[in-house]
């Protein structure tokens, strides 16, 4: 039987200074490369291992390690073992978008709405959670980013967005 994602809300914005969430990441779980304006980003291992690309470094975190992500820092995470990861990743300052693109993420994956590599198949799915994370593209991906950019507002003037809000976040607390 596959593992479920799992994830919870450890701390939120809505009452503190930063976001901090639980999740698991499970294996071959992983992101491309990308950055985040808008806040850095804490990885800290609690369970398993995670390799993280930061910068020109590739780091390989296991129970206790944690990375640091600063803004405009290019990096990525990818389970590459056979068995789930459980970190809490930590933005500062907190951003309730960014809290919600992992529930939806990990809710889209549950439903079977993601690949393995935990990739949302829609695409309209995916353009919002790249909105939501304040995720931006690097290399030649970066040239998809306005394009990326029109589709997520688009989708959310249909009001998919809050539609997937409804579904996967409203009973974070």
């Amino acid at each position: 039987m596959k593992t479920r994602g799992y994830i919870k809300l450890m701390s939120s914005v809505d009452s503190n200074k930063n976001s901090t969430i639980e999740l698991n990441i499970l294996p071959g779980e992983r992101t491309p490369w990308h950055f985040h304006t808008l806040f850095s980003e804490t990885f800290a291992v609690l369970k398993g291992t995670l390799e993280v690309g930061k910068g020109k470094d590739i780091l390989h975190l296991k129970q206790g390690d944690l990375a640091t992500i600063n803004p405009g820092e290019n990096h990525y995470y990818h389970n590459v073992s056979n068995e789930e990861c459980i970190v809490t990743t930590t933005v500062d300052p907190g951003n309730k978008n960014f809290e919600n693109a992992l529930f939806i993420l990990k809710g889209l994956a549950n439903d079977g709405l993601a690949t393995n590599a935990g990739t949302p198949k829609n695409f309209s799915d995916l353009v919002l959670f790249v909105y939501l994370s304040n995720s931006r593209m690097v290399g030649f991906q970066k040239i998809a980013e306005p394009i990326f950019k029109f589709f997520a507002r688009a989708a959310i003037k249909k009001g998919h967005l809050n539609k997937l809000i409804e579904e996967y976040c409203s009973q974070v607390v």
